[in-house]
């Protein structure tokens, strides 16, 4: 991967990364709001790029980078991912708003694979949808994640959920 490429996928990754900076706090994760982004050949976390916080680069191993990764198998083009709370009401919201939502139940993945990536990789053989929700369970937090071909799609899609969610309590 050049030097080029990296710098390209860090510059466009942290211009989106700066629009969702002031998104409502109750559709963010405990561990903050993260948003990747994949070279165009990644393989590999090496690959893809992440922002999280203050913190931005290439190389990270953790559960949206796998994601992602996973979903590149099925579809080269989505290369920019996105996690937010995992809520009702949120829940309710994405899929009113982006129409093709797919969820799984993270209790009934099969002994010795891991669950996310059997959860990702069953509901994309049928087809990569625009976000992929899991509940919370004994194995984790519940999350949605955004999926999106460049990191300001799936920024402005955080953007308007963001803003409807708001709407709706006002």
């Amino acid at each position: 991967m050049s030097a080029q490429a990296q710098s390209s996928v860090l510059r466009e990754l942290q211009k989106a990364h700066g629009k969702i900076l002031d998104v409502s706090r109750y559709i963010i994760p405990r561990d903050d709001l993260a948003i990747a982004y994949a070279t165009v050949n990644s393989t590999d976390q090496k690959g893809v790029a992440i922002a999280r916080g203050t913190s931005v680069g290439f190389g990270v191993d953790e559960p949206l980078v796998r994601t992602l990764l996973t979903v590149r198998r099925f579809d080269q083009s989505v290369r920019s991912a996105a996690c937010i709370r995992y809520e009702d009401d949120i829940l309710q919201t994405t899929k009113e708003t982006l129409q093709d939502v797919e969820e799984y139940d993270p209790e009934k993945y099969p002994v010795g694979i891991s669950t996310m990536d059997w959860g990702i990789a069953s509901i994309c053989r049928k087809g990569v949808p625009l976000a992929i929700a899991c509940a919370e369970s004994s194995r984790g937090p519940g999350r949605i994640y955004l999926l999106g071909t460049t990191p300001d799609e799936v920024a402005n899609r955080i953007l308007i959920i963001s803003q409807r969610l708001t709407y709706i309590d006002i």
